[in-house]
């Protein structure tokens, strides 16, 4: 599977902590183990592209958003 090499797992997780939704939850909707995803928001793995298309998608962001290189995240309230 192809990988992706610049995903910020603390994008992901500050976003995640934003839409006040667990890890748990957040694997759940994108069918993946809640230990993979911690791994990578910790930064020990990167997700596959199908991966991170689906946790951009369910965290409601732009997927520019969660890469290394870009700012830190927007989260809007109530989104």
């Amino acid at each position: 599977m192809a990988q992706l090499t610049k995903v910020d797992g603390r994008k992901i997780r500050s976003v995640r902590e934003a839409r006040e939704m667990s890890a748990d939850e957040l694997a759940d909707a994108v069918s993946c183990h809640p230990d993979h995803l911690r791994n990578i928001e910790l930064g020990h793995k990167q997700p596959s592209m199908k991966l991170f298309g689906a946790i951009y998608r369910a965290l409601d962001v732009e997927r520019a958003e969660l890469l290394a290189d870009e700012q830190p995240a927007t989260v809007v309230a109530g989104r």
